[in-house]
């Protein structure tokens, strides 16, 4: 079976595209075709169609030597067919996304990005607020890392 990723966060411009650049990125980097489709989106903020945040862009560039940029969009419920894992940035995204399903989550797809991050759980920071695209970077590469590796085990849709 080959997952498909939603990364959600709040405006769909910082967190949750720098998750799916990096992601991607990965993919191509080993030639892993081992994933369906990757996508992000935000579940309020930003009008759709925002370009990401220019610091997310900008450490994407330079961590990775590529280019990533998207035009934000908004959760819709039709995610939770489409995708088999949605992946939320923070506890607040959490909660919205379970509001928009009436807590009804039957197959266990929505859970926190951070609870396959090696080196703890928690939230993402959103560096919207508070700078720290570096630090952030680095947690999304080393979860999305981590991401890959455990479906070649065989067990990310445990």
């Amino acid at each position: 079976m080959k997952p498909s990723v939603l990364f959600v966060c709040l405006g769909n411009i910082c967190r949750s595209p720098l998750a799916h650049g990096v992601m991607q990125h990965l993919l191509k980097q080993e030639g892993n075709t081992q994933f369906g489709i990757i996508d992000s989106c935000g579940m309020y903020g930003e009008p759709e169609g925002e370009p990401t945040h220019p610091g997310s862009v900008e450490v994407i560039k330079q961590k990775l030597g590529v280019s990533f940029s998207k035009g934000s969009r908004h959760w819709r419920k039709s995610d939770y067919e489409k995708f088999d894992l949605i992946l939320t940035m923070d506890r607040s995204n959490f909660r919205d996304v379970m509001d928009e399903l009436q807590n009804q989550d039957p197959l266990k797809k929505v859970k926190m990005f951070r609870d396959f991050d090696p080196a703890g759980q928690g939230d993402v920071p959103d560096p919207y607020y508070t700078g720290g695209f570096d630090g952030v970077f680095k947690m999304v590469e080393r979860t999305c890392r981590n991401l890959i590796d455990l479906h070649a085990q065989g067990k990310l849709l445990q």
